[in-house]
């Protein structure tokens, strides 16, 4: 049976930036004390509200595939939109799981409770979860403040264009974030620009918001995970080396009891990571697919600027848009997540090493039993997180990505070329 989730977070008792996901008003979308209306949460309700009102401003901004309008579209902005798309759909789909999963992510949350394993050997290497908690507050403000970067970039790129580049064509239309195709006329979206420019800055910060809140959320869990497995190690590996001598209640006769009592903060912790598992499966995964086809189509797209005859304002500020801002932050965030999930599975193992590591020649041959036992039970039961049958998704799968980008772009290329 699942214990009771935690009834307060303290940032200063965690191991994560609770105070960013407070501050922004995600950690409250989950929180079952957040102030309701009609028995609706406060947070939530507002989040499908404005959720349902993007998607239609969306839907508009598609419209004008459907019409045939004055203006045409080139590849990059084709790309852009599906990209925009892509991402936006991407996004709302992260946020459905999660709030489908409302009371599982509190329950998750209990795992970066600096408190979280209550094993002596565990509570004397508390120092290992506090120089982690300080890494990790260090990535979530350069990760928040690059993303930060990324959509002031965004949002102000249209701004440049349309002010240093001279449109010596009347029948285009006016840059803006992303180059939707509404279904009017030139004239009147010029003339009424500075709404559909709000409309687009508005998709684009709330599709970053949410970005940023998810990726905070699941990736310093994850983190915390790790931290939690390397606490255990180090716990498996000073069983029966004496390392608290000095304490008078401590003797070589309790060391079936240590040993049990941290193999129960194990138990506990794969609990943990097996809900937190089914809980990002199906966003990892989905993730990983479409962050995969977008890198694909963002390289192609950057590559139509470098071969463009644009002037060098529009093509030196879309390279930084679409090559620095574009493809760098989702190869960064793609990395995030395989980089996170092969620590997971090479922090597991490390609990056999540990416990290998404890002085088990010293112990009796019931002794030397268990701890055989317990390395061959955590040998089975293998945690991964699996593409396919044979995929994982590791620093392998995210390198394999890479090359599939490099050889599609390069046939691009060549055509491009002929």
């Amino acid at each position: 049976m699942e214990p009771s989730p935690m009834t307060t977070f303290d940032n200063h008792t965690v191991v994560i930036d609770l105070n960013i996901l407070k501050q922004f008003g995600f950690y409250q979308m989950f929180d079952s004390n957040t102030k309701k209306i009609f028995g609706w949460n406060v947070y939530r309700f507002s989040f499908i509200i404005l959720t349902v009102i993007t998607q239609c401003l969306i839907f508009v901004g598609n419209c004008g595939f459907l019409f045939e309008l004055d203006d045409t579209i080139n590849n990059i902005d084709l790309f852009l939109i599906i990209f925009s798309n892509s991402f936006n759909y991407l996004t709302v789909w992260k946020v459905i799981i999660l709030i489908f999963n409302k009371s599982k992510i509190l329950h998750l949350l209990d795992v970066t409770d600096l408190n979280f394993l209550k094993s002596k050997h565990c509570c004397n290497n508390i120092k290992i979860l506090y120089k982690h908690r300080n890494k990790t507050l260090q990535r979530t403000k350069l990760y928040f403040n690059f993303c930060v970067l990324v959509i002031i970039q965004w949002v102000f790129y249209p701004i440049v264009i349309n002010s240093f580049v001279v449109n010596k064509n009347g029948n285009q239309r006016l840059e803006n974030v992303i180059n939707r195709q509404y279904p009017i006329t030139i004239d009147t979206y010029n003339r009424y620009y500075a709404l559909f420019y709000v409309i687009e800055m508005l998709i684009a910060i709330k599709s970053i918001y949410l970005v940023l809140m998810i990726d905070i959320l699941l990736l310093s869990i994850g983190w915390a995970i790790n931290v939690q497995y390397e606490v255990l190690a180090v716990a498996f590996k000073n069983i029966g080396h004496n390392v608290f001598r000095k304490d008078n209640d401590y003797d070589v006769v309790d060391d079936y009891k240590h040993f049990k009592s941290i193999l129960f903060d194990q138990q506990q912790l794969d609990l943990k990571v097996k809900l937190y598992f089914s809980i990002t499966k199906l966003i990892v995964l989905m993730h990983v697919a479409v962050s995969s086809g977008l890198i694909i189509m963002l390289l192609n797209s950057f590559i139509l600027i470098l071969l463009s005859t644009e002037s060098f304002t529009h093509t030196f500020v879309n390279v930084f848009k679409i090559g620095v801002f574009g493809v760098f932050y989702l190869c960064l965030q793609l990395f995030l997540y395989c980089h996170l999930f092969d620590n997971i599975h090479l922090n597991r193992q490390s609990i056999n090493f540990g416990i290998y590591s404890c002085n088990w020649t010293n112990m009796d041959l019931k002794f030397k039993k268990l701890l055989l036992l317990t390395m061959q039970i955590n040998e089975a039961n293998e945690v991964m997180m699996r593409a396919s049958t044979k995929k994982i998704v590791n620093l392998q799968l995210f390198a394999n990505v890479l090359m599939m980008s490099y050889n599609i772009v390069s046939v691009m290329v060549k055509t491009i070329s002929k």
